[in-house]
């Protein structure tokens, strides 16, 4: 992980860059990448998982802006983005990312007209929400597992989650438990150091570290699914969301599903070539 401010040179020529945005709960941070002539695709926004942050998507920001302008931003409350007094509804994320693109827009960073999204897991849902409250501006969607429920088993979610994520405390019995998730959740292929990364990254949120699933058991996903038109490309790793997503994912009125068998957590690095391969193809 770079710096902030730093430049990370791309296979493709691309660099990955820095910055913030300001929004109504704070500033947002954000990374990007650009291509080094003028963008030929429309722009990309992606939304990551919880606990994590826009570090999910460094390994393909730079393969991905090859040709366009991507955009990963870091959700309020995690990573480096400024938090709100209590968690938000989806509803309320997916306007607040509407308005750092709009902003990212109106200042040239961000080339005008319709956007695609990529999202993972919780990043998934928000892009629903997205292309299902603003139509107009949304193209196509990649999403990354899809977390959608009936009521019953999302209140047993909402209902577990304290005891799934213990508030820090002196016995660092939260670390404890959140390592042993990221154990049984990696592929095998992730080694401990990277393993340790990611732990550190999901760290960062503290007492929030559970306020995007809040958020995502909240919401009525199954129900925005049909709402939503546009192209949807379901990519189905075998994570935890792997039998969820082969049952839901034909409810996009427009979806195809690319299933990734034997592929766990960690999938954005390890597979970084083929999922780019794959997202370049259905964007295009």
């Amino acid at each position: 992980m770079t710096e902030p401010g730093a430049a990370v040179a791309g296979k493709f020529g691309a660099h990955v860059t820095r910055a913030y945005a300001p929004s109504r709960i704070g500033q947002l941070h954000y990374r990007i990448a650009a291509p080094a002539k003028d963008a030929s695709a429309p722009p990309l926004l992606c939304l990551h998982q919880t606990p994590s942050n826009s570090v999910d998507w460094e390994p393909l920001l730079p393969l991905l802006g090859a040709d366009r302008v991507v955009v990963a931003v870091d959700t309020p409350g995690y990573g480096m983005s400024d938090a709100p007094p209590a968690p938000l509804t989806i509803e309320m994320l997916a306007a607040v990312m509407a308005e750092v693109m709009a902003h990212l827009t109106e200042h040239g960073i961000v080339p005008p007209g319709p956007f695609d999204l990529l999202g993972q897991h919780t990043g998934s849902v928000i892009a629903t929400e997205l292309a299902r409250a603003f139509p107009a501006r949304i193209r196509r969607l990649v999403l990354f597992g899809l977390a959608a429920f009936p009521p019953e088993i999302r209140a047993a979610h909402l209902a577990m989650l304290r005891a799934a994520f213990p508030a820090p405390d002196a016995t660092l019995a939260h670390v404890e438990k959140l390592w042993a998730a990221i154990g049984a959740l990696s592929d095998p292929r992730l080694g401990a150091e990277a393993r340790h990364r990611h732990m550190a990254e999901c760290l960062r949120g503290g007492s929030r570290i559970a306020w995007g699933y809040e958020s995502v058991f909240a919401y009525d996903f199954l129900g925005a699914i049909p709402q939503v038109t546009q192209p949807v490309l379901v990519m189905n790793p075998e994570d935890d969301l792997w039998d969820v997503t082969l049952t839901t994912a034909g409810l996009f009125p427009n979806g195809e599903r690319f299933d990734m068998p034997g592929v766990g957590h960690g999938v954005l690095s390890l597979e970084r070539d083929r999922v780019a391969a794959r997202i370049e193809a259905f964007l295009g």
